[in-house]
């Protein structure tokens, strides 16, 4: 043996042996395998990439395999052993993989770290053609319509198939442009036989509404999770969960236009139906609120596509709409969506009056055909307040010099007398004297009393003064309206329109008898502030104090002006 490693020649042989032993050990070994072979279009199958050292994630890249399938999850996992005082190490990615379409198709050969696995070639089939079982987890979509209106709800099932064990696990919605979801409140679980096989079943519903017309692709509900098989034929009860994905397929829609001989508001339905909560027995009296609630409900469609109602009431009926509330729900599978549609209606006077009929047009998906939701109209009778005016006080009312008083004083006129006097220059002396005094009182009058007196005339009608009965409501008006509270300025201006000899009225047909375009604007805006729906803050007091002093201003007549009546009429 020494003369041998004397040799040349086998020093030579030695010295390639050691060189190719380090090579022969530190050779790298890859491979690729697949869990099953043919797969089912839509159903997940699980490519597993090995090598046999420690390698980083990014030694694998998985971007060509998007030309032919659907990529879910992928895990890396390192492990290490020592066998027979032998340490190896190993790297293993799994990938999730789905087909949507039939076929042959091939998983190339990777570079892993320098070596190529071996391509693996893959047939895809459609469901029914495999000869064994199902995979343990599949999922269908199927919908109610496929050539829908626009705007008609769509009912879209998707049904989830589970033979194994689930450990935790999500269904996504389906994808569509063009067109709104909305999932169902809950899923139902139930069992099923599938040729033999007993599969735990998820239904779960979404609503889709499309928002146009022509064709719109419903992208499939997709499931990813974790599953873990339970069977006595199996020892991966105590094994980690298996990661699976499924996909439901793609359906088309052929979404219609809406139909040229529909009028309205566009609302595509199963069934629609208006009602009304309405007291039979209930009086009317005029400037009282009538309140009226209107409901719609509607099935197969959002609750945003109910439409606003239109109301034409007569000219003498100012209608206060408040906000609509509107919601949907679910009921025996099926969605509804339903609004209430609040208001007030002010009577302006007295009289019989038609409330019109209230009807929305909406198109029978069914019958193919419009028809029409309706509420009859109905005839109410108004009646005058009762009671006519208010008792007068007993004693009139006096208000302090802030309050504008509204009734001029009374002056007293002192009686004239006369002594007869025979000596004349005693007469012409006191005359003389009252002359004097007369013309000092003229000039107190002139510069102390007319600016009071004038301040009490913008509260006195030339037909004469505030009677006693209006004082204290008109007081009470004139304090709501500086403390800008709307409910005291309305409650005090009916009061005092009711304490006015004549038949009483409301407060804006009073304001139509006495001509008063500003008392008008100010009694809409007070009736806004209480009745409307966004119950804006009041701020009309002001506006609504003037249009009353303005009433007890005189006015001049001129040429062609209608008869007003006077504001205080004696009886």
């Amino acid at each position: 043996m020494i003369k041998y490693l004397l040799n040349p020649r086998g020093w030579l042989t030695l010295m390639m042996l050691i060189a190719w032993l380090p090579g022969a050990a530190m050779a790298l070994n890859v491979s690729a395998e697949i869990d099953k072979n043919p797969v089912i279009v839509d159903e997940s199958f699980t490519l597993t990439i090995t090598a046999d050292d420690d390698l980083p994630r990014n030694a694998f890249r998985s971007d060509v395999l998007l030309n032919h399938f659907i990529v879910g999850a992928t895990s890396v996992d390192r492990s290490s052993q020592i066998i027979n005082g032998q340490m190896s190490r190993q790297t293993r990615w799994r990938l999730t993989l789905i087909a949507r379409r039939p076929g042959q198709y091939e998983i190339p050969s990777f570079d892993i770290d320098g070596q190529r696995t071996s391509p693996i070639v893959v047939d895809v089939i459609e469901p029914g053609e495999s000869e064994g079982d199902r995979g343990p987890v599949f999922i269908t979509a199927s919908i109610d319509s496929d050539t829908p209106y626009i705007q008609q709800q769509v009912r879209y099932t998707v049904r989830l198939h589970l033979a194994h064990n689930l450990e935790s696990g999500s269904i996504s919605p389906p994808q569509v442009s063009n067109a709104d979801i909305q999932q169902a409140s809950s899923d139902e679980d139930t069992q099923e036989l599938v040729d033999g096989q007993r599969y735990r079943v998820i239904t779960r519903t979404y609503f889709i509404t499309p928002r146009r017309s022509g064709e719109i692709l419903i992208e499939g509900s997709r499931f990813d999770g974790q599953i873990r098989d339970t069977s006595q034929r199996s020892f991966t009860s105590f094994s980690r969960p298996q990661t699976v994905s499924a996909l439901a397929p793609d359906i088309t829609l052929d979404v219609r236009p809406q139909p040229a001989q529909f009028t309205g508001d566009w609302l595509p339905s199963e069934h629609v139906a208006l009602s009304e909560d309405w007291d039979e027995t209930q009086t009317f009296t005029v400037g009282e609120p009538i309140n009226r609630r209107i409901s719609m409900i509607a099935q197969g469609v959002r609750d945003e596509q109910l439409p606003e109602l239109s109301h034409n009431y007569p000219t003498t009926m100012r209608y206060y709409a408040e906000r609509t509330e509107r919601e949907s729900f679910s009921r025996q599978g099926q969605r509804f969506a339903r609004a209430q549609y609040r208001g007030v209606i002010i009577p302006a006077q007295a009289g019989t009056f038609e409330l019109p009929e209230i009807k929305v047009n909406w198109w029978d998906i069914n019958a193919e055909q419009m028809r029409t939701a309706r509420i009859p109209a109905r005839t109410i009778e108004v009646t005058e307040p009762p009671g006519g005016q208010p008792s007068p006080f007993a004693q009139p009312q006096t208000l302090d010099n802030d309050s504008a008083p509204l009734s001029p004083p009374q002056l007293s006129v002192p009686a004239e007398t006369s002594a007869p006097d025979h000596h004349w220059r005693t007469a012409a002396t006191t005359f003389a004297v009252l002359w004097i005094l007369t013309l000092l009182a003229f000039v107190y009058m002139l510069m102390f009393k007319r600016p009071h007196q004038e301040k009490q005339k913008d509260l006195s009608h030339t037909s004469g003064l505030v009677p006693a009965a209006s004082r204290q409501p008109l007081q009470k008006l004139k304090q709501a309206c500086q403390g800008q509270d709307a409910h005291a300025a309305h409650q005090a201006l009916n009061q005092w329109i009711a304490s006015r000899q004549g038949a009483p009225t409301s407060a804006e047909n009073f304001a139509r008898q006495m001509n008063s375009p500003e008392l008008l604007a100010a009694v809409e805006t007070l009736h806004a502030a209480i009745y409307a729906a966004e119950k804006p803050q009041w701020q009309g007091g002001s506006q609504l104090w003037q249009a009353v002093q303005a009433l007890h201003k005189p006015l001049p007549a001129k040429a062609g002006d209608q008869t007003i009546p006077e504001l205080y009429p004696s009886e």
